[in-house]
């Protein structure tokens, strides 16, 4: 049976305590600042103690932030503890059990690679290890109290189903590279075929987490339940994404972000003026990546769809810890960031980022974009692409914004929505007239004629033969066509005199 160790020093419970008092009386904040930023202000040293020397007294057992990917399976379970009473691994980090400080929420565990450790309160720290990594029958966790060694034992007693365990993609039916169509087309079937009006009964169901070909009898109201849940998260793209990439943890996260969790003061710009209001669900969405795209005249004109390859980071889905398989090509995602809390000095408990590695993988994917140039697109026009900026885990991509840039053209130069071009004439042309034809760029005839006496440099104006106007692609802006003239190399002493003898009169 698990004793109640001596009161904690005052130290212990001001660490209990995840906040932090500035000569405040008995106000109390949790701030958010980078690393470093205290042991610049304080000059404390190594391990977070004041002044130089490493005095002050020593730290406690100590316990790895959050849990190893290892003991998943340990998330939801219940136990029960030196056949004495059942205690609980929550699946967000709580340690439940029927003492006081664990009802108060004292209590916590994480987990490394092959250890599990509970701050139980007030009796301590404890680390023990499992007799086989799985929440089943049988299954039993072995180790002591760090403080005095006294040996405690744990024995599995039920695990709940927990939401975080389905693949919502099997609970569909569909494969994880499907459109939004087959996803709502999917959700239709399965809601007639488990709705209350027709489905009253126990239904057999793939199981939950089991190997393939295993089943599992689950009520027909569970099951609507699920064929609900996945609907929400994978019909709407912003969580499925995070899904895809973080699983519903991810999802619930951001979520909780957008309903107000990030959106709340912050108490260090209370305390040094500002209040400063914190963005809501920005932590939740990448940047956005800014790429031009190389069109021509021809695709402004008539409008047209152009390919354009990128290469992108994605996550990939479901291969954490897999080598093989569609997992073959996929590395290590690039290191993530996560808040911590801290102990500065005693009394004294701040959150800061840390970088941590990130447990998903990673790989670069080639990708085609079908850019939609639409007639009378200017250039530096944008398109949009939705998320399909590079990933990371746990993170809706930002967009990909395209521009626009208009390939040079041989013939026309565009400003707004006029073109303009120069027409060579000869010099006979220009005194006497002339009508030449060309093709526009949609292939159709013009024809610019002159029956006068043409001047260098003019310019004629050509209604209606421009670019075709965004939007309203029925009207065209004008072509404006510039003379220059040919002349010749050289007279012969008849032609000059011709010349001559026709200018004097």
């Amino acid at each position: 049976m698990a004793s109640v160790g001596s009161r904690p020093s005052s130290r212990r419970r001001a660490l209990a305590v995840a906040a932090l008092s500035v000569g405040l009386g008995s106000a109390q904040f949790q701030f958010e600042i980078p690393a470093g930023m205290f042991e610049q202000m304080h000059g404390m040293g190594g391990g977070g103690r004041m002044g130089g020397g490493g005095g002050g007294r020593p730290r406690g057992p100590s316990a790895p932030q959050g849990v190893h990917d290892n003991f998943d399976w340990l998330k939801a379970s219940s136990w029960n503890w030196n056949n004495w009473r059942d205690v609980r691994f929550g699946a967000d980090g709580r340690f439940e059990a029927p003492t006081p400080d664990c009802e108060r929420g004292g209590c916590k565990w994480s987990a490394d690679e092959t250890t599990v450790y509970i701050r139980w309160g007030e009796a301590g720290l404890h680390k023990l290890k499992p007799t086989a990594m799985e929440a089943a029958p049988g299954t039993k966790l072995k180790g002591k109290r760090v403080q005095d060694g006294e040996r405690c034992t744990a024995t599995f007693l039920s695990k709940d189903e927990r939401d975080e365990d389905l693949d919502l993609y099997e609970v569909l039916g569909i494969d994880d590279e499907v459109d939004q169509k087959a996803i709502k087309k999917a959700y239709r079937k399965l809601s007639l075929k488990f709705h209350p009006d027709k489905c009253a009964k126990d239904i057999e169901v793939p199981k939950v987490g089991g190997d393939e070909g295993e089943t599992e009898t689950v009520e027909c109201a569970k099951m609507m339940n699920r064929v609900n849940l996945a609907y929400e998260v994978l019909g709407d793209e912003d969580k499925r994404i995070l899904y895809d990439t973080g699983g519903l943890e991810s999802v619930k996260e951001g979520i909780e972000e957008d309903e107000g969790g990030g959106g709340g003061m912050d108490p260090f710009s209370m305390l040094f003026g500002g209040g400063q209001q914190r963005k809501r669900g920005g932590g939740k969405r990448g940047q956005d990546a800014h790429v031009e795209l190389a069109v021509s005249l021809e695709d402004m004109y008539l409008g047209n769809v152009v390919d354009a390859a990128i290469t992108r980071r994605v996550v990939c889905r479901k291969c954490a810890g897999k080598k093989d398989g569609k997992c073959a090509g996929c590395g290590r995602c690039p290191n993530e960031v996560r808040m911590v809390q801290r102990e500065m000095r005693p009394g004294m408990i701040v959150q800061q980022q840390e970088e941590v590695q990130s447990k998903e993988k990673c790989k670069n994917e080639e990708t085609v974009l079908k850019a939609h140039v639409e007639q009378g697109m200017d250039n530096g026009a944008e398109l949009t692409f939705p998320r399909m900026s590079e990933q990371l885990p746990g993170q809706i991509p930002g967009n990909i914004i395209m521009a626009l840039k208009q390939k040079p053209h041989a013939k026309f130069t565009r400003k707004g929505n006029d073109l303009h071009m120069d027409m060579v004439i000869t010099l006979k042309e220009a005194l006497l007239g002339f009508s030449r034809k060309f093709d526009h760029l949609d292939g159709h005839p013009v024809v610019v004629s002159s029956s006068k006496i043409t001047k260098p440099a003019e310019v004629k104006r050509m209604k209606g033969e421009g670019m075709p106007i965004h939007n309203f692609p029925s009207e065209h802006g004008d072509l404006f066509v510039k003379f220059q003239f040919k002349m010749p190399n050289q007279l012969s002493e008849e032609q000059k005199t011709l010349i001559g003898q026709i200018f004097d009169q």
